[in-house]
């Protein structure tokens, strides 16, 4: 049985399923163990940036409960970067250089066999040809409109997707 880490670009699965109008209230074990299929899934880590306590009191309040909920999914771990006021909306920093960082990471301690990307961030591209030079297995997860198509190239394997992808993950 392999062993399976599954690493989420919260942002980008979030605007997936808006776009894809998929509910958003997924139950992030059940989707990764569902990413993870008759493999062993060993941890999830999930990458988000919070909003400002301050300047944003609504959206944090409704962020913090969310978080919340992932804290209390099994074998989840929550990372988080920062998000930086920006031509009037915020961006995120620090979220993909955790993503990397953590997928590399792992892949060289040897703390899996197989990586799934939820992301279709291009950005990723030398992140995977980074961990399949360790020898580890890389699996991209993404909508078929967010997908880039350096990241399709580099994958070994892609999983599409989609409205009914998700049932059974609420």
């Amino acid at each position: 049985m392999l062993r399976v880490m599954v690493f989420i670009d919260g942002m980008n699965l979030y605007h997936g399923l808006k776009e894809g109008g998929t509910r958003t209230d997924v139950n992030f074990h059940k989707f990764s163990e569902k990413l993870a299929g008759t493999n062993r899934l060993i941890r999830t880590y999930y990458y988000h940036a919070p909003y400002d306590q301050t300047g944003e009191p609504q959206r944090y309040r409704e962020q913090q409960k969310f978080f919340d909920k992932l804290h209390r999914t099994p074998f989840l771990t929550l990372r988080l970067g920062r998000l930086v006021p920006r031509a009037g909306t915020f961006i995120q920093k620090g979220v993909d250089t955790l993503l990397a960082t953590d997928m590399l990471t792992q892949a060289f301690k040897g703390n899996y066999d197989v990586a799934v990307l939820v992301s279709g961030d291009g950005d990723f591209e030398p992140v995977v040809e980074g961990v399949k030079e360790a020898g580890k297995n890389v699996i991209v997860a993404t909508f078929n409109v967010n997908r880039s198509r350096s990241l399709f190239k580099s994958a070994d394997n892609w999983i599409e997707l989609s409205p009914s992808y998700f049932q059974g993950c609420y």
